[in-house]
């Protein structure tokens, strides 16, 4: 009894494994394989429509809670007494279990599969379940597992775009994570890319997006175009002709333009090994040469293995996954005013249920940092990444005058450690690497400037979001102020000893 799944691949439900796509199978193990014949019957009946009207991971889900359930029950039938007895072991944090399964064993009873009695169906309905609590950590501001503040996802595209100059990062890595922070789409919506996907309008840029979480939105048939920067537009294309050449290479032939077209932007390096001359069209047709999940999850592991921003919040590196970006642009969006159905556009939401989050409690989303606040944060943030030099000459290029950096031609700060040509302000400097600042140079000062400028900014707009503009500057400059005032009590202290 051969069936189709949802995303295009054949199981028989007789089998005992399923595939259901390339990321997902699943095995029905002992305990629902000794289910009395007649409650099996309809177990894989309505399990088998799932997989072909819903998505691979909404019928795992199924197969998991029908598992929690069926430890209540005989092995004979689903009765009332196992509902109720399943729901008695339910806490207030997972009844959800239930709910979730609720809208299965309805469906299992209206279809007229064996195993649901109407007695169970109208107790189901008697019930008021809460669903999973969503967005917790959103609605917390959990600084480890929550939406980022401005600072730290500026610390973090500093960071990668350091490590990808520094070839510390593959590039398919890097275009990854800039896809993450630019469009915070799902990794599962990105695997699914092609090069067809890229367009380019006059001076705009777009991707067409495939559409993931929707009922029937099978692989690659309902897209949402989404306006990006050029720049993510240019790494996407690049990274797409790198995989061409890969192909290419690989079957020792030309692609065509069309299945050019076809390229995966994220493909799985495993299949292409499996790939040859003759049937090359077959796997960029469908989702075989696209990465999976797992690969996917094997590019953020190589990121967050070399990356070292540090959160101002915790003084600790800071942790990232995929839920973070888009927790963070949620939020954002929510805290300048942006209504529920916009913002579940924008993150591909088919619905405002999940967004709600989003835009109760914003109030207290943005921290302005004072003085006395940017003091503490500075020691944390650790934005500043040079080293701090006593005297020019003891910068990496001597006393070359051409290396040496002013505060707007009045008094010098510190040196550069490279001579590439720099068109960023001094300001800019403090952020970057090769800064060297002077031990004795003009830091609170600037540090003072930098806070007066503030203070204005908010002052004429009422806008925190512009006031903090350079607030990860100000942190950098905080930290060398501190680091500078502690190297010269350093240096009394053995001096007098």
């Amino acid at each position: 009894m051969t069936k189709i799944s949802r995303d295009g691949y054949s199981f028989n439900q007789n089998d005992t494994i399923w595939i259901l796509n390339k990321d997902i199978k699943i095995k029905l193990t002992r305990d629902i394989l000794s289910l009395d014949s007649s409650l099996l019957d309809g177990f894989k009946n309505i399990l088998s429509d799932y997989a072909q009207e819903m998505s691979a991971h909404h019928t795992r889900n199924m197969l998991f809670m029908f598992r929690r359930l069926i430890k209540f029950s005989n092995g004979n039938a689903i009765t009332t007494d196992s509902i109720l007895n399943w729901r008695a072991s339910l806490t207030r944090e997972n009844e959800w279990y239930l709910g979730s399964l609720k809208g299965f064993l309805h469906t299992w009873y209206k279809r007229g599969y064996l195993g649901i009695s109407l007695e169970v169906v109208k107790l189901l309905e008697t019930f008021n379940i809460k669903g999973n609590k969503k967005g917790k950590s959103v609605a917390n501001h959990c600084p480890y597992a929550g939406p980022m503040t401005n600072n730290e996802l500026l610390s973090l595209v500093s960071e990668l775009n350091e490590l990808w100059k520094q070839n510390r990062i593959s590039f398919e890595c890097y275009a990854y994570i800039n896809a993450l922070i630019i469009t915070a789409r799902r990794p599962s919506q990105l695997k699914q890319l092609k090069m067809c996907d890229l367009i380019k309008d006059n001076n705009d840029y777009y991707i067409n997006i495939p559409r993931v979480k929707q009922r029937h939105s099978n692989f690659r048939k309902s897209f949402r175009k989404l306006a990006v920067t050029e720049d993510l537009y240019l790494i996407i294309r690049n990274l797409a002709e790198d995989q061409i050449k890969k192909i290419e290479t690989h079957i020792g032939n030309t692609l065509p333009f069309e299945q050019r077209k076809l390229i995966p932007i994220f493909m799985s390096h495993q299949t292409l090994l499996e790939i040859n001359k003759g049937n090359v069209g077959l796997y960029l047709e469908k989702d075989l040469l696209h990465s999976t999940i797992q690969e996917m999850k094997k590019l953020m592991v190589e990121f967050n293995n070399v990356q070292h921003a540090i959160s101002e919040r915790t003084g600790k590196v800071i942790y990232v996954n995929a839920r973070r970006f888009r927790y963070t642009r949620g939020t954002n969006l929510g805290r300048k005013g942006v209504g529920a159905t916009v913002i579940a556009e924008l993150l591909d939401h088919s619905d405002i249920q999940n967004v709600k989050v989003y835009t109760e409690n914003t109030a207290d989303t943005v921290q302005y940092i004072d003085r006395v606040m940017g003091a503490e944060m500075g020691k944390l943030a650790h934005a500043f990444s040079g080293r701090i030099i006593s005297s020019l000459n003891e910068g990496e290029r001597g006393n070359d005058p051409t290396s040496f950096i002013t505060n707007n031609g009045s008094d010098t700060i510190g040196a550069c450690s490279t001579n590439k040509f720099c068109i960023s302000s001094y300001e800019n400097c403090y952020l970057c690497r090769k800064f060297r600042p002077l031990l004795d140079g003009p830091h609170q000062q600037i540090l003072d400037k930098l806070y007066r400028e503030k203070e204005e900014r908010l002052r004429v707009s009422k806008s925190i979001d512009y006031a903090n503009s350079k607030d990860r500057i100000i942190l950098a400059v905080e930290y060398v102020v501190k680091a500078c005032s502690q190297m010269k009590k350093s240096r009394e202290i053995h001096k007098y000893g």
